[in-house]
């Protein structure tokens, strides 16, 4: 059971790419006792040599990258909205605070810009998608070059 929970802690140390520093303080916290370097360094040489658990790893990172994109597009949406939504208050108010109104407008163009930069970013995305998937289909996983 250790050595089970263990394989996990060193995966999640691999998954968010920790130092090693922040790997052993990771695992000193979720499992209650230290580890020494050269085990963690030993365990974590052994859960990468494992074939079923690099592809693991390759599909939780290509699905992780994939979700904090939409969770990108979907907050950069909802602080251009309020920010639309401030200005409309602004300029409603009698009297108006240019200072603010142009500082808001200054928001949503920057907000909207970058929102379109990774709205753009979701048809590469798509075919990185399409690329790895049909590697995954050659139980390859490898590199995948993507051409510009």
């Amino acid at each position: 059971m250790i050595n089970k929970l263990l394989n996990e802690l060193v995966k999640d140390c691999i998954t968010y790419k920790l130092s090693e520093i922040e790997a052993l303080e990771y695992i000193k916290l979720r499992q209650g006792k230290e580890i020494s370097p050269a085990s963690y360094n030993r365990r974590k040489a052994h859960v990468l040599s494992d074939g079923s658990i690099n592809v693991w790893l390759y599909n939780f990172t290509r699905i992780g990258y994939v979700k904090n994109h939409q969770e990108d597009i979907a907050c950069i949406s909802k602080l251009r909205n309020d920010s639309m939504h401030q200005l409309q208050i602004e300029i409603d108010k009698k009297p108006r605070n240019e200072r603010t109104i142009f500082l808001l407008k200054e928001n949503v163009i920057e907000t909207t810009r970058l929102l379109s930069e990774l709205n753009l970013g979701t048809p590469i995305i798509a075919a990185i998608k399409a690329k790895l998937e049909s590697n995954g289909n050659n139980n390859s996983t490898k590199t995948v070059q993507i051409s510009k």
